[in-house]
C-alpha cells in the first residue's frame, strides 16, 4: 500500500510538469517571447505619449522607471501562458501546437509579428490605413481578411478589450480623485461606436499588410483553423490572457500618471 501511495505521489508531481511543458511548447509555436517584446516596445512608446499628454513631458526618471517595471516581459508572458494553461484542454493545446508549428502556422505568426513591428513607424501605419480606405475593398485578399475578422469576431472583441483597458487606466488615474467607476464607464461607452470604427479600420489596415504575402490556400487554411473548436478556444484564450494582462497594466499606468501629477503639485 505504501508503494502504491508513493507511485501515486510521483504521478501527481509529474502531471504539472507535463502540463507546463505542453503550454511552453505552444508558447514557443506562437513565438510568444517575440510577441511580448513587440507589445512591450509599443507600451513604452505609448507611455511617452501619456507623459506628453498628461504630464507635459515632465514625468522624469521616476515615471520612466515605473513604466519600465509595469511592462515586465517575464510577468507579461506568465499572464498569457497562465490563461492558456487553464483555459485549454490538453488535446486543444496539442492540436493548436500542431497548427502553429506547421508551415502555415509559423508563416502567419511571423507575418503578424513583422507587420506589428512595421506599424511602430507612423508613416507605414498611415500608408496602410490610406491603402485600405482608398480601394482595397475589391480584392480577394480583402474578402478573405474580412472573413477572418468575422470568424474570430475581432472587431467586437477588440472594442471590448479597448474599453476595458481604458476603463482601468482612468480608474487608476482617478483613484484618489473621487470619480466614480460608473461615470468613467458611461463616458467610455458614449464613444463605443467611434471606437468600433477605429478598430475596424486598424484591423483591416493591419491584416491587409500582414497577410498580403499569403496565397489563397494559406489564407483559407488559417480561416479553417479559426472555425474549429480548438481555433475558437485559442482565440478566446488570447483575448482572455491579453485582457487580464492589459487591465492590470493600464490600471498601473493610470496610477503612475496620478502619482507623477501629485508629485508635480507639491
Amino acid at each position: 500500500m505504501r508503494l502504491i501511495a508513493a507511485c501515486f505521489a510521483v504521478l501527481l508531481s509529474a502531471m504539472p510538469l507535463a502540463a507546463s511543458e505542453r503550454v511552453e511548447r505552444l508558447m514557443q509555436a506562437l513565438q510568444m517571447e517575440q510577441v511580448v517584446d513587440i507589445l512591450r516596445d509599443e507600451g513604452l512608446a505609448q507611455a511617452k505619449g501619456l507623459n506628453d499628454t498628461f504630464l507635459g513631458g515632465d514625468g522624469g526618471p521616476l515615471f520612466d522607471d515605473q513604466v519600465d517595471e509595469i511592462y515586465d516581459p517575464e510577468w507579461m508572458q506568465e499572464q498569457i501562458s497562465g490563461i492558456f494553461e487553464t483555459s485549454l484542454t490538453a488535446s486543444q493545446m496539442d492540436r493548436a501546437t500542431l497548427f502553429f508549428e506547421s508551415d502555415v502556422g509559423q508563416t502567419v505568426i511571423t507575418l503578424e509579428n513583422s507587420a506589428r513591428k512595421a506599424f511602430a513607424d507612423e508613416t507605414i501605419k498611415d500608408m496602410a490605413r490610406e491603402n485600405y480606405l482608398n480601394g482595397a475593398g475589391g480584392t480577394q485578399l480583402y474578402r478573405l481578411v474580412g472573413e477572418y475578422i468575422d470568424v474570430n469576431d475581432l472587431i467586437e472583441k477588440n472594442v471590448q478589450s479597448s474599453l476595458s483597458s481604458d476603463y482601468n487606466f482612468f480608474r487608476g488615474l482617478s483613484a484618489d480623485a473621487g470619480t466614480s467607476s460608473e461615470d468613467i464607464l458611461a463616458q467610455l461607452l458614449s464613444d463605443k461606436d467611434s471606437l468600433a470604427e477605429e478598430n475596424r479600420i486598424w484591423l483591416y489596415s493591419f491584416l491587409l499588410v500582414a497577410y498580403q504575402p499569403l496565397n489563397e490556400a494559406q489564407m483559407r487554411e488559417n480561416i479553417a483553423f479559426s472555425r474549429t473548436e480548438t481555433g475558437r478556444a485559442v482565440n478566446e484564450a488570447f483575448f482572455d490572457g491579453f485582457d487580464k494582462m492589459y487591465d492590470q497594466i493600464y490600471f498601473q499606468l493610470g496610477q503612475a500618471v496620478s502619482r507623477a501629477l501629485s508629485a508635480s503639485d507639491l
